[in-house]
């Protein structure tokens, strides 16, 4: 019979997977909101909700991969997952919100930029304190984990830095990070820590 802890990270793992597919759904629905006035901005629209749809779901992915490889089961991580369900969550809305308005464009991006290196920021603090609790890792385990931790610190600092890009290159700026993620994560990443 499972464990307490465990059917309540079952719990956790399906509400998880029900709030990123409603984000993508939420998403994808939002575009018919944006307000468009030629071809120029369905394109813009559509090129935005890529980027957007693409880090959700590689997002998604290694938010359940971080469940599989490396199960911490305390409220302390339990509730950093709120937080980037939240963080997740809002972000259908940040996307539409940048086309409300030329004037909304800079700021709102700004915000999608921050609410990123939020979500990375976790990532990355949750492979840090699995190597903190399970000092009994190999070095080849420790090496796996770090090098998940680092891709996620990484990919914080690059949105972090977008911040910085003038709002015409930063989208530019977004798309040049998101090949790296999937490269890294199928030629360079373990998938399990064994």
């Amino acid at each position: 019979m499972p464990s307490k802890k465990v059917k309540r990270l079952e719990k956790f793992k399906t509400i998880t997977t029900e709030v990123y597919a409603l984000t993508l759904g939420l998403g994808a629905f939002s575009l018919s909101m944006i307000p468009l006035g030629g071809m120029l901005d369905v394109a813009q629209t559509i090129i935005t909700f890529a980027i957007a749809f693409f880090y959700i779901v590689v997002i998604w992915m290694t938010h359940s991969r971080f469940f599989e490889d490396y199960p911490l089961y305390d409220d302390t991580f339990l509730g950093l997952n709120f937080v980037i369900l939240f963080l997740v969550a809002v972000s259908p809305y940040m996307v539409q919100s940048m086309f409300s308005s030329q004037e909304l464009l800079d700021p709102v991006s700004i915000m999608c930029a921050l609410d990123m290196v939020g979500i990375y920021l976790i990532l990355g603090y949750f492979h840090q304190r699995f190597l903190q609790q399970n000092k009994d890792l190999n070095p080849k385990q420790k090496q796996q984990v770090k090098l998940q931790r680092n891709i996620q610190l990484i990919t914080a600092l690059w949105f972090l830095a977008s911040t910085q890009v003038p709002v015409a290159n930063r989208f530019i700026f977004w798309w040049v990070m998101a090949p790296i993620i999937p490269i890294y994560r199928i030629f360079i990443a373990p998938r399990h820590i064994k």
